[in-house]
C-alpha cells in the first residue's frame, strides 16, 4: 500500500502519540511525530508535510500558535486540531488561524482519514493545476468489499442515484455499517467526482459552530470571526457533494436553514444579508429511525421528505454474513502489509468464529478485530486465540434489539443509577459529548460537571477505545 500523504502528529502524551502514529500508518499515511512545539517547528522547517494534526494544549505552549505557524509554511499543509473539551473560543480561533476543523478527544484515525482525504485531494488538485479542480484520475473512493445479495442491492441503488447528480439521498443504517463509504461511492461514481466531497458530523459540533461550518460567516458576525469572513462547507463544495453524517442530531433551528438550501439552492452566511447560490448534492446519513424522530417532533417532517428522495438502507454485518470472510481477508491483507507481517489469512476455525459472531459493531468492529489479530499473530494464519471478539452472543444480540437495556447496578441509590446511566450513554456514543448530552436530556456543561463528579475522564475513553 503506497502512502500518498505525509502527516505531522504533534501530541504531548507519548502513549496517545504512539497510538495515533500506528493508527494513521495503517490508514496509509507517512507519519512523523513530535512531542512539543519546539520539535514540531524544527520538523516543519526541515521538510514539507501534507498535513498537520496537533493538540491545542502542548507541554511548551498553546497549539494555536503552532496552527498559525504551520499554515504560513511554504507547503501550506491541511491542519486539524484537537483537544479535551475544546471551547467555542478555541475552535473559532483555530479555524481562523488555518485549521480546517477542531475535533474532540478521543481522536479516531478513521474519522481523521474521512476528514483529511477530501481536503488533501483538493489541495493536490490545486497544486497540480494552478487552482483548477483535480482531474478524474487523481480522485478515487475506498472500495466497498463484498458480493452478498444484500450488498449488491445497495450498490445497485448507488449506481442509479450516481447517475442523477441532483438527487438528495438519505442513508440509514446502524453505526459501523459504512454509510460514509456509500456516500463517497455515490459522489465518485457520478458526474460530480471532479468537484469537492465535503463531510461533516452533525453531532460533533454545537449548534453555533456547526452553523458557521456549514453556512460560513461574514466579517464581525460574532466574537472571534476573522477579518475577511469565511466560506462554509456549502460554498466550498459548490459543484460537488456535502455529506451530513448523523443528521438526526441537528437542531431544529439548523434543520429549518438546511430546508431552505434544499428548496432554493441558496442561503445566507452567518451575519450576512446577501443570498449565496450553490449547486450541490446533499447526502445525509443517520443511525436513528428518522420517521420516529418526526413522530416525536424532534425532526422536521418537511425536511424528512426533502431528504428522503432516494432512501438507501445499509444492511448490518449480521445481514450480510457471506461477506465476512471477504471483508476479513481485505482487512488482514491491509494490516499485514502495513505492519510488515507475513500473514496469509484465516484458519478454518477462525473463519467460522468470525462468521458466527453477531457483530454488534458491524464492519467497524470487524476491522478492529482484524487489526488486533495482525498485531498479536506471529504465524502465517490467524487462529481463534488471536480474535478479540466481544462476549455478546447472538441470543443476547437479539434480546438487546427487541427489548430495552437494563442498567447493571450494584445498588439502587439515585447516585449509582445516574452514574451508570451516564457511563452507558457515553460508551454508546463513543464519548461524543454533544450527542451524549442530548440523549441524557441535559446540556454539555452539566454533563461535563457530572463526568468530573463520577471520575469519568480520558482514561475511561482510552479503555473504551482499546475494548472496541
Amino acid at each position: 500500500m503506497t502512502s500518498r500523504y505525509s502527516i505531522l502528529v504533534v501530541e504531548g502524551d507519548p502513549t496517545a502519540r504512539a497510538e495515533l502514529e500506528d493508527a494513521l500508518k495503517i490508514e496509509g499515511f507517512r507519519v512523523t511525530t513530535a512531542g512539543d512545539m519546539h520539535t514540531a517547528r524544527r520538523l516543519l522547517s526541515a521538510q514539507p508535510t501534507d498535513a498537520v494534526l496537533t493538540d491545542l494544549r502542548l507541554p511548551d505552549g498553546p497549539g494555536l500558535d503552532l496552527v498559525r505557524e504551520a499554515a504560513r509554511t511554504e507547503s501550506s499543509p491541511v491542519i486539524v486540531a484537537y483537544a479535551d473539551y475544546p471551547d467555542t473560543r478555541e475552535v473559532v480561533e483555530a479555524m481562523k488561524r488555518g485549521a480546517i476543523d477542531v475535533v474532540e478527544k478521543p481522536v479516531y484515525a478513521e474519522r481523521l482519514t474521512a476528514m483529511l482525504n477530501p481536503a488533501l485531494e483538493e489541495r493536490r488538485g490545486r497544486s497540480r493545476s494552478g487552482g483548477a479542480p483535480a482531474s478524474v484520475d487523481q480522485l478515487s473512493r475506498p472500495p466497498i468489499v463484498g458480493s452478498s445479495t444484500e450488498l449488491q442491492k445497495v450498490m445497485d441503488q448507488v449506481a442509479r442515484v450516481a447517475a442523477t447528480p441532483g438527487t438528495t439521498v438519505l442513508i440509514q443504517g446502524e453505526s459501523g455499517t459504512g454509510k460514509e463509504l456509500v456516500a463517497r461511492a455515490i459522489h465518485f461514481d457520478g458526474d460530480r467526482r471532479t468537484r469537492p466531497f465535503m463531510a461533516i458530523n452533525c453531532a460533533a459540533l454545537n449548534e453555533s459552530i456547526l452553523e458557521a461550518e456549514l453556512f460560513g460567516y461574514e466579517k464581525g458576525a460574532f466574537t472571534g470571526a476573522n477579518t475577511t469572513g469565511k466560506k462554509g462547507l456549502f460554498e466550498a463544495a459548490d459543484g460537488g457533494t456535502v455529506f451530513l453524517d448523523e443528521i438526526g442530531e441537528m437542531s431544529q433551528t439548523l434543520q429549518a436553514k438546511l430546508l431552505r438550501v434544499l428548496q432554493e439552492s441558496s442561503f445566507k452566511r452567518v451575519g450576512g444579508v446577501q443570498d449565496v447560490s450553490v449547486d450541490i448534492r446533499i447526502i445525509a446519513a443517520t443511525n436513528r429511525d428518522l420517521w420516529e424522530e418526526v413522530s416525536k417532533a424532534r425532526f422536521r417532517k418537511d425536511l424528512y421528505f426533502r431528504l428522503n428522495v432516494m432512501p438507501i438502507r445499509v444492511p448490518s454485518l449480521r445481514e450480510r454474513r457471506p461477506d465476512i470472510p471477504e471483508l476479513a481477508s481485505h482487512f488482514l491483507e491491509r494490516f499485514a502489509e502495513s505492519l510488515r507481517k507475513p500473514i496469509r489469512g484465516l484458519s478454518d476455525d477462525a473463519e467460522r468464529m468470525l462468521s458466527d459472531h453477531p457483530w454488534p459493531g458491524n464492519v467497524r468492529e470487524l476491522r478492529n478485530v482484524c487489526e488486533y489479530a495482525v498485531i498479536v499473530c506471529d504465524g502465517s494464519f490467524v487462529e481463534p486465540r488471536h480474535l478479540a471478539l466481544s462476549e455478546i452472543d447472538n441470543a443476547e444480540m437479539a434480546a438487546a434489539e427487541n427489548a430495552g437495556q437494563v442498567l447493571p447496578l450494584k445498588d439502587w441509590s439515585i447516585r449509582s443509577m445516574e452514574e451508570e446511566l451516564i457511563r452507558m450513554v457515553l460508551t454508546e456514543t463513543r464519548f461524543n459529548i454533544t450527542r451524549a448530552a442530548r440523549e441524557l436530556g441535559i446540556n454539555r456543561s452539566t454533563l461535563y460537571n457530572k463526568m468530573r463528579d463520577y471520575g469519568l475522564s480520558r482514561g475511561d475513553r482510552r479503555e473504551l477505545r482499546q475494548s472496541v
